[in-house]
């Protein structure tokens, strides 16, 4: 019996082993493998350019469904909460003073000394509404859909679309007037049938005692130059001179002469004094003025300067 050698046996073995991994390797299709995996790779790519493309596009068809429930929330929450009513300002001149006021819609008001505007901070419901005590300029802004109404403390109503105007309401005058300077406007008060229609250079004067109309052609210069920080009389009566006078410098002027009420001037005053004014009054008529400067009480606050005028005849007495 032959002995094997065991070297020889394990090289067998050995060969065996390679046949059998050789067989299996015949076995295995590798264009078919390499086919499965390039389409694995290919799904794997086409899902990562398609998920930032959804991300994207959910974020867009997101925002118009924001909007629309931010716009129904608003819309809701209005319905159910009532506006809230709007400030209302209030603009005062003092006696000497001329203010420039600016309203929200852009429209100019010349405020003339000791009166008062009073306006909301913004115009809502298709009207433009103030109130004035005292005397201004209205230089209002054109807006055919949204008039423009000045109201007084008689109830009366100014009322434009885009126009200038002057109305002069001074608490204590007998007669309001509203004079036209460009365009054209209307005047109504309770009670009557149908507003009174100003043209330009027309000024109508409503009387507070009997609540009558009055409409005459006027010498436009007169009634306006006061936005200029002018004081122009044209035969006016002292009565009305003095009022001015008084409102301008803020004194206290009393005419002692029922005489006086009557005289008439002439004049442009413009940076002149108080004093100098009364100067230029007594030299062209007989009359004496004599004015009393502010003294301090005993509440340290100072009275208001203090004139007479009276008749030469009777200062001599």
């Amino acid at each position: 019996m032959c002995e094997t050698d065991p070297k020889q046996t394990e090289d067998i073995q050995r060969i065996n082993k390679l046949m059998d991994a050789l067989a299996l390797q015949r076995e295995i299709d590798l264009d078919r493998r390499w086919q499965g995996l390039r389409r694995k790779i290919l799904r794997i790519r086409r899902r990562q350019r398609i998920l930032p493309f959804l991300r994207n596009a959910a974020a867009i068809l997101l925002i118009p469904v924001l909007i629309a429930g931010f716009l129904y929330v608003r819309s809701l929450r209005n319905s159910m909460t009532p506006e809230a009513p709007v400030a209302q300002i209030t603009v005062t001149a003092a006696c000497g003073q001329i203010s420039k006021i600016i309203l929200p819609d852009l429209s100019e008001v010349w405020l003339n000394a000791g009166s008062a505007l009073t306006f909301p901070q913004r115009f809502a419901g298709g009207r433009r509404t103030v109130r004035l005590s005292g005397e201004a300029y209205f230089a209002v802004k054109a807006d055919a859909n949204n008039r423009f109404d000045v109201r007084t403390d008689d109830s009366l109503t100014v009322s434009a679309c885009g126009t200038e105007f002057n109305v002069c309401a001074y608490r204590g005058d007998t007669t309001l007037k509203v004079t036209l300077a460009k365009g054209q406007v209307e005047i109504d008060s309770p009670g009557r049938q149908k507003p009174a229609v100003l043209q330009q250079g027309q000024q109508l004067a409503y009387s507070r005692i009997n609540r009558s109309f009055v409409c005459a052609d006027i010498n436009l210069y007169v009634e306006t130059a006061w936005r200029e920080g002018k004081l122009v009389f044209r035969r006016t009566r002292m009565t009305e001179i003095v009022k001015q006078l008084s409102r301008r410098f803020n004194a206290e002027i009393e005419l002692t002469d029922q005489d006086l009420y009557d005289y008439e001037y002439s004049a442009t005053f413009t940076t002149e004094s108080l004093q100098e004014i009364l100067s230029l009054l007594e030299k062209s008529a007989p009359i004496c003025c004599r004015i009393v400067e502010p003294k301090q009480g005993l509440d340290f606050a100072y009275s208001k300067r203090a004139v007479t005028i009276r008749t030469k005849k009777n200062d001599e007495r």
